[in-house]
């Protein structure tokens, strides 16, 4: 039995973000908007392929984009409790 990875299972083309996705007109072209589109791609495709549908995943991504600092403040705190 061939047993297939998860990047080739869930590939880049089935995350929601498109290649050239533009945040705004003033976003700097230093690499950081594919930095950031590859770790949500990849936050996507691990979602997925922990067994979320793929509803679920839009539905989390949703509540991330409707409160952000909640999301910021977490975060900080689990970075903050890890080094």
């Amino acid at each position: 039995m061939v047993r297939m990875s998860l990047a080739a299972q869930y590939p880049a083309s089935q995350a929601p973000f498109g290649v050239g996705l533009k945040l705004s007109e003033a976003y700097p072209e230093d690499g950081r908007l594919e930095i950031a589109e590859a770790v949500l791609a990849g936050a996507w495709r691990t979602l997925r392929a922990a067994g979320f549908g793929e509803a679920e995943v839009q539905a989390l991504f949703d509540q991330i984009a409707d409160r952000p600092e909640d999301l910021a403040r977490r975060l900080r705190k689990m970075a903050n409790a890890a080094g």
